[in-house]
């Protein structure tokens, strides 16, 4: 067994979330390629020189030119190209009508620069909605073009919540080789099966939740109040920056705070008049539809139906993961972005936090560019469990994991892969009978 790191480049880096997961599981970062200036400041930032930084648009970049700009060739290509345009949030649809969207395009932009790379593995992310695009054309076309190259994919949705982040982040991982191995899956650690007793699970064939075979006897989901009930109190509009006030009080707390002596970026937006107003009748889980009628006057809330929008001006339960963190989590009018205690929306370092990032992750840029960072990442905890399953099977392992993960055949028709009835097998069940346990 090498001694070497397996080496890793991250495509549509961000800020890093994917590739810092990876790097926490023992995966060496060799070269990144993002198109915002300031992510590109918080890699380096992050990082030594060693880095190779690009800061372009990728779709103006030769991948030979890159390739020839890193130090070695890697074994893993990661990359979240963005996912506006299939986003269901965006207003999607079964018929694709996004289709020209030109966000969409870049998944074939990943395609190219990992023709040109040749790693061994890929890992791709994105949002679930992509498995509907088009009636799921798109996803058979990523699995057909990876195939085309040598490259077997098995598509996967994981809830972050499953894998100690607390967060209820569903995303979509294309995760393949050209080494001719089953895919390794991470094992859910956490659970919560009462989540979905009467909710309507898309693609719960393709999905690590939902599944009561695989939430049986796992940890409780990590909640917002184990993830940032050390932090101290703020009012909207304050900040705290300075030697941590309180001890640690879970696991959670104790690993946010590794490498890291200082609390930093603990700011609260300061929210609007109506906001700072509705958010104090507002108790926990409850959501705009317990404020006053008074209230309510002249605002979208007195006209819309008491069971539409109800993550908007939600509060959660302290001993809740939060919803997804996305990039407007300063504002309550968005989503469920109230703190459980406190009259007030979530600061950067609970934001930070409940993505998994430690305090010890440096963002560079605004406040308004930070929460963009921060928002658009993968959770690294969650990247850390895929890489640490992935490990074992890469050329050059540097340890034996301990993720508990089970294997995935990638060698299956293209529509049983995203959960299509396969026409030339119509007895095929689906992938979960192609999944064996390992750990």
């Amino acid at each position: 067994m090498s001694n070497e790191e397996p080496t890793v480049v991250d495509l549509f880096a961000g800020a890093g979330g994917l590739s810092n997961g990876f790097e926490q599981a023992g995966f060496n970062l060799i070269g990144a390629l993002e198109n915002e200036e300031v992510a590109c400041e918080t890699l380096k930032a992050n990082h030594s020189d060693d880095l190779t930084v690009y800061q372009r648009d990728i779709r103006e970049v030769d991948a030979e030119e890159f390739q020839n700009d890193l130090s070695e060739n890697p074994e893993v290509v990661l990359g979240g190209p963005p996912c506006k345009g299939f986003s269901t949030s965006s207003g999607l649809s079964r018929d694709g009508r996004k289709k020209d969207d030109e966000r969409n395009h870049l998944l074939w932009d990943f395609i190219r620069f990992v023709e040109t790379l040749e790693p061994e593995w890929l890992v791709m992310e994105n949002v679930p909605g992509l498995l509907l695009y088009d009636q799921g054309e798109v996803a058979k076309e990523v699995i057909k073009a990876l195939r085309h190259h040598g490259y077997y994919a098995v598509p996967i949705i994981f809830l972050a919540a499953d894998f100690g982040v607390p967060q209820l982040r569903r995303r979509l991982f294309f995760i393949a080789n050209k080494t001719e191995s089953d895919v390794p899956l991470p094992d859910p650690t956490h659970g919560d099966n009462s989540l979905w007793e009467d909710f309507a699970l898309p693609f719960e064939h393709l999905s690590r939740v939902g599944n009561k075979n695989f939430t049986d006897g796992v940890k409780p989901h990590v909640g917002f109040e184990d993830a940032c009930g050390d932090l101290p109190s703020l009012e909207p509009g304050e900040t705290y920056e300075g030697p941590y006030p309180n001890e640690p009080k879970t696991d959670y707390q104790r690993m946010m705070r590794e490498g890291s002596d200082r609390l930093t970026m603990h700011t609260a937006h300061d929210s609007s008049d109506f906001v700072k107003k509705a958010i104090k009748h507002i108790g926990q889980d409850e959501n705009w539809n317990a404020l006053p009628e008074e209230i309510k006057k002249g605002t979208r809330y007195e006209n819309i139906r008491e069971y539409d929008a109800t993550t908007v001006l939600k509060r959660i339960k302290p001993e809740d993961p939060s919803y997804t963190i996305n990039t407007k989590f300063y504002d309550a009018t968005a989503g469920a972005y109230i703190h459980p205690t406190e009259d007030r929306t979530y600061s950067l370092r609970e934001a930070a936090r409940l993505q998994s990032f430690k305090d010890s992750y440096v963002f560079k840029g605004s406040e308004a560019k930070i929460r963009e960072q921060i928002g658009n990442a993968v959770p690294p905890l969650l990247a850390k469990k895929i890489a640490g399953a992935m490990l074992p099977y890469t050329s050059s392992p540097t340890e034996e994991t301990d993720i508990d993960h089970i294997l995935a055949d990638p060698d299956q028709s293209v529509n049983t892969l995203i959960g299509l009835k396969d026409d030339e097998d119509e007895t095929d069940s689906g992938q979960n009978k192609e999944l064996t346990e390992f750990n």
